[in-house]
């Protein structure tokens, strides 16, 4: 007998009682010398195998028609096929969209990767661009201190020369008041001589007066000393004297002239050069202010690169354990896509092999019987 035979009788043989032990180790032996016995117990031991056998035997037993079995059999071997074949597209489905999704990380994860790059690139340029401007401020502020420097020590120097220039003028001032005193006199005195009379006493006391009156105008200068030394000259002498202190004075005032014209050139030109410094620093500043500017957008940019770095790496990292996480739910996934593939398939490869000649056969035997 076929295999659907061996399983009724299988469960004949168990049903019944067993009226002595001969009998049973007998149809044991039968049973397990038929070729089919294996692939009945193959049928049997698989859950829906067994519930399909369970389910024609009944039928059988209550008299259905072969075309109720086949249509049975039929009917659960295409919705065990339609099952597949729509667990298939179910799972090409989601196998595409797995693919799509490790295609989406992977394009995340490569923009990522290229913002970092590009990002790095950028704070390195922008770090370098801030040592410049940097350097430059410092090179600027150097140049401002020297210029603020150098403008200090003019004016400094300026009023050292102003306070040496008070001090000449003043000393030659003197000098020339001196002279403008002593001249008039010393021409009065140079008259009297001329007209005097050298063995006259009445000449001698009014030289005397004059003498006296010279010495008097200033006992600090040398006035006094001039006095004594005219007293012995003639009036020759004396009128050598006037004309050599004429010079001289006439020497100072131009002196004065000199350093007067001197002190304003040089106030000028002290000027010009606290001008032509002011202008520089000036320029400097706002050179300074302008590279500052520049130094403080950059620093702006750097930081927000900096912050679009960060960004970038959170993302990276998202992306990396989104598609780690993502391919394990893929993967398992199809492991059980091809657990459910291996379990239909020996479920559909059960109902082929409940074949139908083997029900037709009972069926007729028992029938004939």
């Amino acid at each position: 007998m076929k295999t659907l035979l061996l399983f009724i009788v299988f469960i004949g043989i168990r049903a019944v009682r067993r009226k002595d032990d001969e009998q049973f180790q007998a149809n044991q032996e039968i049973l397990h010398n038929d070729p089919s016995f294996d692939e009945l117990e193959e049928i049997v031991e698989n859950p829906l195998g067994a519930k399909v056998l369970q389910t024609v035997a009944l039928q059988i037993k209550s008299g259905e028609g072969i075309d109720s079995i086949v249509s049975l059999l039929t009917n659960l071997k295409s919705d065990l096929e339609g099952k597949q074949i729509q667990q298939d597209g179910s799972n090409a489905a989601i196998q595409s969209q797995c693919k799509s999704d490790m295609d989406s990380y992977s394009q995340r994860i490569q923009l990522a990767v290229n913002e970092i790059n590009d990002v790095e690139f950028k704070v390195g340029r922008l770090e370098s661009d801030i040592e410049d401007y940097t350097s430059e401020l410092d090179l600027k502020q150097s140049q401002i201190d020297t210029f603020q420097g150098a403008e200090n020590s003019l004016r400094d120097l300026r009023l050292k020369q102003s306070a040496n220039y008070n001090k000449r003028l003043g000393q030659l001032k003197e000098m020339i008041n001196a002279f403008q005193v002593m001249l008039p006199k010393m021409h009065e005195l140079y008259d009297k001589v001329q007209l005097s009379d050298a063995e006259s006493f009445v000449q001698e006391e009014a030289f005397a007066n004059s003498f006296v009156q010279l010495a008097n105008s200033g006992p600090s200068n040398p006035i006094l000393a001039l006095v004594q030394v005219t007293s012995m000259m003639d009036s020759r002498s004396i009128q050598t004297i006037i004309e050599k202190m004429e010079v001289v004075r006439d020497s100072l005032i131009t002196s004065v002239d000199e350093e007067t014209a001197l002190e304003e050139q040089a106030i000028r030109d002290n000027d010009v050069t606290l001008n032509e410094i002011f202008n520089a620093m000036q320029a400097l500043t706002r050179e300074k202010a302008a590279d500052d500017e520049s130094l403080q957008d950059t620093i702006r940019t750097r930081d927000q690169q900096q912050k679009r770095g960060s960004d970038a790496q959170a993302e990276f990292v998202a992306s990396k354990a989104g598609m780690k996480q993502r391919r394990g739910q893929c993967q398992e996934l199809l492991v059980q896509y091809q657990q459910n593939t291996i379990q239909r398939s020996r479920e559909i490869d059960i109902i082929k092999k409940t074949k139908l000649n083997v029900v037709k056969s009972f069926i007729q035997e028992q029938q004939i019987s």
